[in-house]
């Protein structure tokens, strides 16, 4: 299944998992933009990462992971955006080693998780200073302290694709269940990042789990949209000030801003600016890459 979630769970034990897959739609962020081949393989990790972790609250609203790294990494950020959809991006210094295979983008840095309510209730931030090399290990270690779950991540990415696998330990009382616990950890360790991305949701699962009993849940669709739009866009010139941006119009002539996920282009003239600090509403954009006032 393309561009989807696979919920399961693991029958008489406490053990939930998922599976995701993002074909179309991940090419559809790396249209956009060209990464480096480092930061391209890591915002595939991050985006599915991001997609297995929302599906394990009951989301209304969107759930961010945001990575600052202390290296040639600036920052990378990924959203989901109820239970459909999803959108990611990075920025980054020009330096040659970001096309070393083998270089550490985590180094150093900081990863929050955000929870975002859609309408009421305060956003949640977790933070956790990053202890490894592995964007897995460090999820897994934020997991732990922040739900108290024992959790499992496995990811991987390239040019066509972003997948990832979740296990997740749901509360128990007895030592039989950690037995259970480390013995799927054990089969589902076995799974390889060429598997995660050639092979189908039941593929995968017969091949680690075939002596489990495992129950499916129907599969969620996945797409990629971004949440930009003219009104968040008025908004963000309402809070540079009025000065500023007029100073901005006045050297430019226009003030252009683009959508650093989808790249949208969206450009001000002198009566888009007039309308912006007179509290006028305008008419609906009407083309996706076009200007708008």
């Amino acid at each position: 299944m393309e561009n989807a979630l696979q919920r399961f769970l693991f029958e008489h034990v406490n053990i939930r998992g998922e599976l995701v897959s993002l074909d179309s739609s991940w090419r559809h962020v790396l249209e956009r933009r060209t990464y480096p081949n480092s930061v391209k393989r890591l915002l595939g990790e991050v985006t599915a990462a991001t997609v297995l972790l929302a599906a394990t609250i009951k989301l209304d609203g969107t759930l961010s992971i945001q990575i600052k790294g202390h290296s040639a990494l600036q920052l990378l950020f990924a959203e989901t955006i109820g239970s459909t959809s999803f959108r990611s991006t990075a920025k980054w210094n020009e330096h040659e080693e970001m096309n070393l295979e083998n270089i550490n983008l985590l180094s150093g840095g900081s990863i929050a998780v955000t929870i975002t309510p859609k309408t009421s209730g305060q956003p949640y931030q977790g933070l956790v200073q990053v202890q490894s090399e592995s964007i897995q290990e460090s999820l897994e270690n934020y997991m732990g302290q922040s739900e108290q779950l024992p959790t499992r991540l496995w990811l991987a990415s390239n040019d066509q694709k972003a997948s990832g696998m979740l296990l997740q330990k749901l509360p128990g009382k007895d030592n039989i269940e950690s037995d259970d616990w480390q013995r799927i950890n054990t089969l589902a360790s076995t799974i390889t990042d060429k598997e995660l991305l050639s092979l189908d949701f039941d593929t995968i699962l017969k091949r680690l789990f075939h002596e489990e009993t495992v129950r499916l849940f129907d599969d969620s669709p996945l797409s990629f949209m971004c949440s930009c739009s003219e009104k968040r866009t008025d908004g963000m010139l309402q809070s540079l000030g009025e000065a500023e941006v007029r100073s901005i119009l006045s050297e430019k002539g226009n003030v252009n801003i683009t959508c650093e996920f989808c790249g949208k282009n969206y450009i001000y003239a002198l009566p888009g600016i007039d309308r912006i600090f007179s509290g006028q509403s305008s008419d609906p954009i009407q083309d996706f890459h076009g200007s708008i006032n």
